[in-house]
């Protein structure tokens, strides 16, 4: 098998951002598989294309993956598109690169807008090092979960937000994290670009007092060696766990290992309601 399957990054609000080689690798295709046809139509009528389009998301993924092949044995070209940015960061397409490896395809990613780089550097904090971690679960425990996981990290941290999770999300991060730097990128490349910045604290009452309008990537300052030296929330976890199992008071153990662990009295007596929640589940 041959063929070739194009990884096509397409603008995250702004057309300017269009590169030449994304109109060139879309008029070389085949077939178009986009997250959304209505959404992608669009971009194929901005260049007079007309290509047959496939929907590909996460619930039909899987199902394309014979298409790839037929379109594979026949050595034509084939384009993945996203919504907008760069497809598999947070959007579906991992699949459908890893079987056109298996079936020998040739890879050509089309580099191109990308939210969360733009949000790192214009943020202000720190682009040497750092990690994009996507969206967090929408589950209070399962979130919580996953930024005790990342209290310790002292790199720059990306989130992708959806509007309505915004103050849930600042709030918790502030239990968790404590107090850091971070900012919002609103509209990225649109007419109503936007950063804002400031701590989490300031941010949250930012969104708490002005209308949260539009699209949002969070960034937010990693660990300072201070609480990087920390003990980890599973360390905090078992010994909080046995001190409960041994007949202690939640504010009591909280205020005693806040002593020993420099973790806040409310920070640990947060994560002894989230022990007792998933021990009572």
């Amino acid at each position: 098998m041959s063929g070739t399957l194009f990884i096509v990054s397409t603008p995250i609000g702004n057309l300017g951002d269009i590169t030449p080689r994304v109109k060139q690798a879309l008029s070389e295709s085949a077939l178009v598989l986009a997250e959304d046809t209505r959404v992608s139509v669009k971009l194929l009528y901005h260049f007079g294309l007309k290509i047959p389009m496939l929907s590909c998301h996460e619930f039909n993924e899987t199902r394309r993956l014979s298409v790839l092949e037929e379109h594979a044995a026949a050595g034509n070209s084939i384009s993945i598109l996203s919504d907008a940015g760069t497809p598999l960061v947070s959007d579906p397409g991992y699949q459908i690169v890893q079987k056109a490896i298996e079936i020998g395809m040739r890879i050509v990613p089309i580099p191109g807008p990308s939210a969360a780089l733009a949000a790192l550097v214009g943020s202000g904090l720190p682009s040497d090092r750092f990690a994009f971690e996507g969206f967090l679960p929408d589950k209070k425990g399962d979130r919580e979960k996953r930024l005790a996981g990342l209290s310790q990290d002292d790199r720059t941290l990306i989130f992708f937000v959806a509007p309505n999770n915004l103050p849930s999300i600042l709030t918790d991060m502030g239990s968790c994290f404590g107090e850091r730097p971070a900012c919002l990128g609103r509209e990225l490349t649109k007419l109503y670009e936007e950063f804002i910045r400031g701590t989490l604290t300031e941010l949250l009452h930012h969104v708490q007092t002005q209308p949260i309008r539009g699209e949002y990537v969070l960034v937010v300052g990693g660990a300072t060696r201070e609480a990087a030296a920390r003990p980890s929330a599973e360390e905090v976890s078992r010994r909080l766990d046995d001190l409960l199992s041994h007949g202690g008071r939640l504010k009591e153990v909280a205020s005693i290992l806040s002593k020993e662990t420099g973790w806040s009295s409310s920070e640990i007596y947060k994560l002894g309601l989230t022990l007792k929640e998933g021990t009572d589940a």
